[in-house]
């Protein structure tokens, strides 16, 4: 019974999520960075090589090779067969956060966590762009609940370790936001274990996670002649969010830098010149304007964690209705959640990847389309706060029909 009612839920929201991709998106792409992604993807079907942002290794290939699949599949329609697949790719989030919710908390938490990230506003929308958010997203959601799997299995060096592995290496395939993060999430997350555990943990993990990241870089190295573990783009969001220009934390390139200093830098024939400058340019600015950048920080952290959209074109009155209505209980039963929880430490990995990223967004560039990946996770933490509600109102209730005369 349980069973087909997720079931039902799950076909409901992938039905609605089709529904949008086909009548409510135009047959075309909605914002450049799908353009960006779009070219990648045929440019790697048409010569076997990536290339993005005008460098070779300015972003993770991840996304632009799940693209390239559907574009050799489906040629001209790649666009609508990409965003019905990531309806599907949400479709499989709601069982992932069902199985995270259940492993940290009693019932019903689970099913409620599912029907929130199935009807979610923001997962809908974001499925229906070609953009990295869904897929990263999804491989994150996988990657932590083979973490909690692990953990439930007793933390042990074995092959539920290594899968953890895989699916974060994955995960930085397509964004390489965690850095190195993954490898201290397992050590810190294993349970009942001593600290000489927790380090063989972290070694084991930090040499699988590099190993399996080792192709990237090496490719990297061969083309660029530069040790580049991840991307050459992290310095530019590193430069848009701490520069003289931007004063108010934007992440506007034509309105929040100094178009000619951009300009001069973007005219190095290098990429890795191009990140080294970049990286120069705002690390001086730092250390120059600490009271600033610190000042700057501030309204990055709340634009991160806006509870209505930050950017013009969605200011209106419907998209601040929806975004309140939507995120703000969720970041208020999250926050409950944590308030009231007894048993935090299960949560504890949850807690590290909210704290890291939100840091990592506070110092170079804050949007509310970076913080959709903490949203499956807040909504695994209100999920609890919503379960007790839940079960206190139909103990409520029971009690009341009980009490009636007969």
């Amino acid at each position: 019974m349980a069973g087909r009612i997720h079931w039902t839920i799950g076909l409901i929201s992938l039905a609605l999520c089709i529904a949008l991709d086909v009548w409510y998106f135009p047959p075309g792409l909605v914002f450049p960075d799908e353009t960006r992604f779009l070219s990648s993807a045929l440019h790697l079907v048409a010569t076997g090589d990536f290339a993005s942002g005008g460098g070779r290794a300015w972003e993770m290939p991840g996304t632009a090779i799940y693209i390239a699949a559907f574009a050799m599949v489906f040629g001209k329609n790649a666009v609508l067969a990409v965003r019905i697949s990531q309806g599907v790719l949400l479709l499989i989030q709601c069982f992932l956060i069902k199985g995270i919710a259940d492993r940290l908390f009693r019932p019903p938490a689970g099913i409620i966590a599912f029907a929130l990230v199935a009807f979610y506003p923001f997962f809908m929308f974001y499925q229906g762009l070609l953009l990295s958010e869904t897929l990263f997203d999804t491989l994150l959601v996988a990657s932590f609940a083979a973490l909690f799997w692990w953990v439930e299995r007793g933390s042990r060096i074995d092959v539920s370790l290594f899968i953890g592995c895989v699916l974060f290496s994955l995960t930085a395939y397509v964004k390489p936001t965690l850095t190195i993060l993954p490898p201290l999430l397992l050590a810190l997350a294993a349970r009942h274990v001593d600290y000489k555990h927790r380090a063989k943990v972290l070694i084991v993990s930090a040499v699988a996670y590099a190993a399996l990241l080792a192709p990237w870089t090496i490719r990297n190295y061969y083309l660029l002649d530069s040790f580049v573990p991840f991307t050459t783009s992290a310095s530019e969001n590193l430069y848009l969010g701490n520069n003289a220009h931007n004063l108010a934390g934007g992440i506007d390139w034509s309105r929040d830098v100094d178009g000619n200093e951009v300009a001069k830098i973007r005219a190095m024939p290098s990429e890795v010149d191009r990140q080294k400058a970049f990286g120069a340019k705002a690390l001086s600015y730092i250390v120059d304007e600490p009271f600033r950048f610190l000042k700057t920080a501030g309204l990055k952290f709340i634009r991160f964690w806006n509870v209505v959209p930050n950017a013009a074109e969605y200011s209106g009155l419907f998209y601040a209705i929806v975004s309140a209505l939507s995120f703000g209980p969720i970041l208020f039963f999250a926050i409950l959640s944590v308030a009231l929880m007894k048993d935090r430490r299960k949560a504890v990995p949850i807690y590290l990847l909210i704290g890291y990223l939100t840091f990592v967004h506070t110092v170079t560039i804050a949007s509310l389309r970076y913080r959709l990946p903490l949203e499956p996770f807040l909504i695994v933490l209100a999920s609890w706060s919503v379960s007790r509600a839940w079960c206190h109102f139909e103990a409520w209730r029971g009690a009341r029909l009980q009490s009636r005369p007969t």
